[in-house]
């Protein structure tokens, strides 16, 4: 009886821990593909555009005003959900950095000194 409610613990945190494991490599991933970079440069490619546009309209003597030049055409998908998921991942990933390097302090002490 003992040993069935121990596996079932077990086999839960094992679920559990793989659950979190495999939704810190899908941020994880996303984040070092550079999806954010290429948002960013198509946000700034964008601007450059607008920026060219406006001075040729000035320069054409059009009547202009700034909010014809300023579109935002991007919807804001950030969410709860989204920002949970960064703040664990980013959590995650401090956490594996920090016990990499003191395992790797544990070894250099064991073979170097």
């Amino acid at each position: 009886m003992i040993e069935e409610e121990n596996n079932k613990d077990s086999n839960f945190l094992l679920k559990a821990l793989l659950f979190l494991f495999v939704l810190f490599l899908i941020f994880y991933l996303s984040k070092e593909t550079g999806l954010y970079e290429f948002k960013t440069y198509t946000k700034t490619h964008l601007t450059n555009d607008a920026i060219k546009e406006f001075e040729k309209d000035l320069s054409d003597g059009k009547d202009v005003t700034l909010n014809d030049y300023i579109v935002s055409k991007e919807k804001n998908y950030t969410n709860i959900i989204n920002k949970t998921g960064s703040f664990i991942s980013s959590s995650v990933e401090n956490i594996m950095n920090d016990g990499i390097k003191k395992t790797i302090k544990i070894f250099s002490k064991l073979f170097y000194e």
